[in-house]
């Protein structure tokens, strides 16, 4: 068996892979003051796994943290943490200094190229979001990157005198008052972009999207997609196909 870990910028998910298949995944705030409490508690009731792998875009300390925790709970563990390079897994990196490239979207491009066949955009709804364009061949084309929707909210309220934070989830209806207008404005902007992004390449993608917000952003595209929230987890998948880990 295999542990996965995806560490975002708020929340932990971790998957676990029994027979080369992912299966239980599971997603926490790891903000929270009893989070590895309840993380040990969690990883206590599992077999013990052969490799854990993490792919992390939030500081050193937590994944630090993690990694101490399954240590102390499977001493020797195996600890794989992949970083982006130039190519790997028949994705090939279009970024000039190819380990710039945030390890997300570097295991979501290679989660899209191991399960879709084809030409792809993939679309990373979390804390930013984050635009990918992958050829038929595998070459990522380069990218873009925006606040997630909860940042543009966040941005609007501590850079204005007046206007409120929402934790409510958006929509897109035209709205009569400002938090309602301010929530379907960002999912508004959210959904322009990836459409836009699409329209103006020359040829057709696979529109994939995966996050949290994968869900709400998907609903209100006018253009055929398929949501995958387990891209990152696939192209974590890669680094520990090995014999004596399936």
């Amino acid at each position: 068996m295999i542990l996965l870990l995806d560490i975002g910028n708020s929340r932990l998910k971790w998957a676990l892979v029994d027979a080369g298949h992912i299966k239980t995944s599971v997603s926490m705030d790891y903000r929270q003051a009893d989070f590895l409490d309840k993380l040990h508690a969690l990883w206590r009731s599992i077999d013990r796994p052969k490799q854990l792998a993490i792919a992390t875009v939030a500081g050193h300390s937590i994944s630090s943290s993690l990694i101490d925790l399954a240590l102390a709970l499977w001493p020797g563990l195996e600890v794989i943490v992949p970083q982006a390079s130039a190519a790997a897994f028949g994705v090939k990196n279009a970024y000039l200094q190819p380990e710039k490239l945030g390890i997300d979207r570097w295991l979501a491009m290679q989660g899209a190229y191991r399960s879709y066949a084809g030409a792809n955009c993939v679309v990373d709804c979390g804390t930013a979001i984050t635009i990918d364009f992958i050829d038929t061949d595998g070459q990522h084309l380069g990218g873009l990157i925006s606040p997630g929707l909860w940042l543009m909210k966040k941005a609007l309220a501590q850079n204005t005198a007046a206007l409120p934070f929402s934790e409510h989830r958006p929509d897109a209806s035209l709205a009569v008052m400002t938090e309602a207008a301010i929530n379907s404005g960002v999912l508004l902007a959210a959904v322009g972009m990836v459409e836009a992004a699409l329209l103006r390449q020359p040829k057709a993608y696979r529109l994939l999207l995966t996050g949290g917000d994968a869900e709400l952003v998907a609903s209100q595209l006018s253009i055929p997609n398929v949501i995958d929230g387990g891209l990152i987890f696939k192209g974590l998948l890669n680094y520990c196909q090995t014999e004596k880990a399936i």
